[in-house]
């Protein structure tokens, strides 16, 4: 409440090798859109790094404002050190929810799936599909004005996301229509939206939940301001005057969020160590999707 909100993004193992151009024995990144996604909204950020232990990822989910569980190219299961993340953070941010602390949780794309992996019970319910480096609008459900999500949008920006290709989406698994109902998540689940991919599967594009502040949607937000084509065979991202709307109604939303909670870290000097300040972000348009990343050792 009239504080400045602390976004915690989850950091990932990197999809592609280690490169020692860069100058880092890097282990993890996190993609700056994301960073800036927070930012531009007026929230900060705080790195949440992989293969920790459950008090380090404690010790956050009591100290931050918000969580967010961001795209890439990872496993979503405990295989993988963002897989272990997702799931501790998971089970801590439910748990802190039902005691009655409102803290949001924000999924995109592979964040959207391990959200949707973890609240079936760590049970894969996805779907393989291809929708890759696709520009779409969204299909509307009944009943989509009524989600928190969406109540508030401006006329304008609903009618962008109806009408045009502002969404943009990376990914090769889905969540379908019928096995959200099968797994069980339809009963925790508004299903807000629904796409269909470039051989016509129809699949989920954005959830939240009916009762936690947890949002979930498969396409990405962040691109449309602040990912641009590097040459690296990406470049349908929108970025018309309506898809930057777009971008920062959403930010603007999950920032709002965040707003809702008021947990501090323990100290200034404490919450100066852990924000994202600390860190300067590296040029990567050569040889991956991404403009920038920030890299951890």
């Amino acid at each position: 409440p009239g504080s400045i909100p602390v976004t915690g993004i989850l950091a990932q193992e990197p999809y592609y090798p280690p490169r020692k151009d860069l100058g880092n024995n890097y282990t993890s990144y996190i993609a700056a859109s994301y960073v800036k996604f927070v930012e531009s909204s007026g929230g900060r950020v705080a790195p949440i790094f992989i293969n920790q232990d459950p008090e380090y990822y404690q010790t956050i989910v009591d100290s931050v404002n918000g969580i967010l569980f961001p795209g890439g190219s990872i496993s979503i299961t405990n295989s993988s050190g963002y897989g272990m993340g997702v799931q501790l953070l998971y089970e801590a941010v439910v748990k802190k929810n039902l005691q009655g602390t409102y803290l949001p949780l924000w999924g995109t794309c592979l964040g959207f799936e391990a959200i949707m992996y973890l609240s079936a019970g760590m049970t894969n319910w996805l779907t393989i599909c291809d929708s890759m480096n696709e520009a779409k609008p969204l299909g509307f459900e009944p009943g989509f004005r009524q989600s928190r999500l969406f109540t508030g949008v401006p006329g304008n920006i609903l009618e962008a996301l109806w009408q045009e290709k502002v969404t943009v989406n990376f990914h090769r698994w889905c969540m379908t229509r019928e096995n959200l109902t099968a797994s069980g998540l339809a009963e925790d689940f508004l299903l807000l939206t629904t796409n269909r991919d470039a051989d016509g599967l129809e699949f989920v594009s954005t959830v939240e939940h009916n009762y936690l502040p947890f949002y979930g949607v498969q396409w990405h937000p962040e691109k449309n301001a602040f990912e641009w084509d590097t040459g690296h065979k990406y470049n349908n991202i929108p970025h018309s005057h309506t898809a930057i709307k777009v971008t920062q109604y959403f930010g603007n939303f999950f920032v709002n969020q965040a707003r809702l909670n008021s947990q501090k870290f323990f100290s200034t000097e404490e919450e100066k160590a852990h924000l994202i300040y600390n860190y300067e972000p590296t040029d990567v348009s050569g040889f991956t999707g991404f403009n920038q990343v920030y890299l951890f050792s």
